[in-house]
């Protein structure tokens, strides 16, 4: 993926949000399904936190049938993912897209 412009992602305000993502919504086609805003930004990684499967009670999913991927506080761990730059009017499916 080409970067698109999001060298300094500090300051970025407006009618626009950034959305750190892992799991499904790494792929272009699986984001834009639902948010069609979404411009890639990056490759970035958060310290100190761990990739799992399941819910924040370590469940499977009803609706999956397994386990959901999540992120939980682990320090000296990261997650690898991408930064999408997103249209603060994409926020309500984003969250739909999770419940």
């Amino acid at each position: 993926m080409a970067n698109s412009g999001c060298e300094d992602l500090r300051g970025q305000e407006g009618e626009s949000f950034l959305y750190f993502a892992y799991g499904s919504n790494l792929l272009t086609e699986r984001i834009h399904l639902r948010n069609p805003s979404a411009v890639f930004c990056c490759v970035a990684r958060l310290q100190d936190f761990k990739l799992d499967f399941g819910n924040s009670q370590g469940k499977t999913s009803e609706t999956w049938h397994g386990g959901i991927a999540t992120i939980f506080q682990s320090p000296g761990d990261e997650v690898w993912g991408v930064v999408w730059k997103m249209n603060k009017s994409n926020l309500s499916s984003l969250d739909e897209s999770f419940a």
